[in-house]
């Protein structure tokens, strides 16, 4: 009897830590491309507490950096960057997002701005220029959440820029944890 119940009460306990693996709301990940203009670390959560689907939010900082012999950077209006070499970017992706589907893969789609800071630099010495400015986007994707809670996203990111009417797709891929 006792040997019952204990396997009965086990049994319970792994089939509540299984419900709980499907459902995590939270997750922290890296991110290459996307939203993050480079690499980038982010935070995501549902607003539903304990939901796995759903509306949620995600914010991040990430960093990039480019160089070039040709001349090849925009600035936010999308003209072109003369003389310049060197770019640096700092970013905060800030988004509202929705996942739809059901166990671990999910279709993931958002809306979203990027906070950007830029800095050009010359190796001819001339004067670094610094710019400031925010890239608009809606994403579309996949997301896979593990039952040991590892997360595995890929998708893309249309951007539009509205003083150059000039759209942006930047691929995403992320890895993390869910919890």
């Amino acid at each position: 009897m006792k040997k019952t119940v204990l396997f009965l009460i086990l049994v319970i306990s792994l089939t509540n830590i299984d419900s709980l693996a499907q459902n995590r709301s939270k997750s922290l990940y890296g991110e290459l491309l996307g939203a993050s203009q480079g690499i980038g670390i982010n935070y995501d959560a549902r607003f539903r507490k304990g939901a796995a689907d759903g509306f949620g939010w995600r914010a991040g900082a990430a960093f990039g950096y480019a160089y070039s012999t040709l001349s090849l950077f925009y600035d936010f209006k999308g003209d072109q960057i003369q003389s310049y070499n060197q770019m640096f970017r700092f970013a905060a992706p800030l988004e509202v997002n929705y996942l739809a589907g059901k166990g671990k893969s999910k279709f993931e789609s958002g809306v979203g701005a990027v906070l950007c800071m830029d800095r050009y630099t010359s190796e001819s010495g001339a004067e670094p220029v610094q710019s400031f400015g925010v890239i608009p986007y809606f994403s579309l994707g996949y997301r896979l959440v593990t039952k040991n809670g590892f997360l595995f996203r890929i998708g893309a990111l249309p951007s539009y820029h509205f003083s150059s009417s000039k759209v942006s797709i930047y691929p995403y891929l992320g890895f993390g944890k869910a919890f």
